[in-house]
């Protein structure tokens, strides 16, 4: 007991040191870190904030109208016997390829806060949805860091392939571990057709409400995300200033 006290103050002390020092080195640099915040912030607003946002409406808006339900069902068949997570993970898994991250995150979390998924199976998930979106991946990298469209292709697919070898490497993890019922059974689209219903009947909010709480919650994330882009890029920049890492 004593030992894990002493680790809780340890953290607790250099934690506050760590904020302290951040903070001082922030004032003794201003001109630095105004410009990195300035940088980061340009980052977020031209680039991650148009990218992301139109993904984050429209995964809100799915997962209301109970579509995620409705794959669930009807892609339990392929989801649990190759990565060993329920149905709900395609969802996640297209959305995460589609737009990259940080929404295979989210999405993982949501489903974890409906009790679509444990938390082993989460776990699972998060391991392989997570991936750079396809625009950055041709066009920051291929053409502006090879300067090569045609690698575009290869980076992706390398990519790709090896975030589903990890979700097959990760199926076996937490193996022992009890998962939610499986959804396996006859008439797989009926039943799918049925979820979609009930999940929609259940949540009952109007179109217009769940629009508009799906801009306001998709808003809100990006804030969030904006706020640790500025806040590290001022934090690696001072750094860079101190030497303490190298520029």
């Amino acid at each position: 007991m004593k030992t894990r006290n002493k680790k809780v103050f340890l953290k607790s002390y250099l934690s506050a040191s760590i904020a302290v020092f951040i903070t001082i080195s922030l004032v003794w640099f201003p001109e630095h870190a105004f410009e990195a915040a300035v940088n980061g912030l340009n980052i977020w607003w031209n680039v991650v904030f148009p990218a992301l946002l139109p993904f984050f409406i429209c995964a809100e808006i799915l997962m209301g109208l109970g579509v995620v339900h409705f794959m669930g069902v009807l892609l339990e068949p392929f989801m649990r016997p190759i990565f060993n997570v329920p149905g709900e993970g395609s969802f996640v898994m297209a959305m995460g390829l589609a737009s990259g991250f940080p929404i295979g995150s989210i999405l993982t979390t949501r489903l974890r806060e409906q009790n679509l998924c444990t938390k082993t199976e989460g776990e699972r998930l998060m391991s392989f949805t997570n991936t750079a979106d396809p625009l950055f991946m041709f066009g920051a990298v291929a053409v502006g860091m090879f300067g090569n469209a045609g690698l575009g292709a290869a980076i992706a697919a390398a990519h790709y392939l090896s975030s589903l070898s990890v979700g097959l490497i990760m199926r076996f993890h937490g193996s022992k571990e009890r998962s939610l019922p499986s959804k396996y059974g006859r008439k797989i689209i009926s039943r799918a057709f049925t979820s979609l219903y009930e999940a929609r009947k259940k949540d009952g909010r109007p179109v217009g409400q769940l629009m508009g709480e799906a801009i306001r919650n998709s808003v809100n994330t990006l804030l969030l995300i904006g706020g640790f882009i500025i806040l590290f890029s001022v934090i690696i920049n001072v750094f860079k200033v101190l030497g303490v890492i190298g520029v």
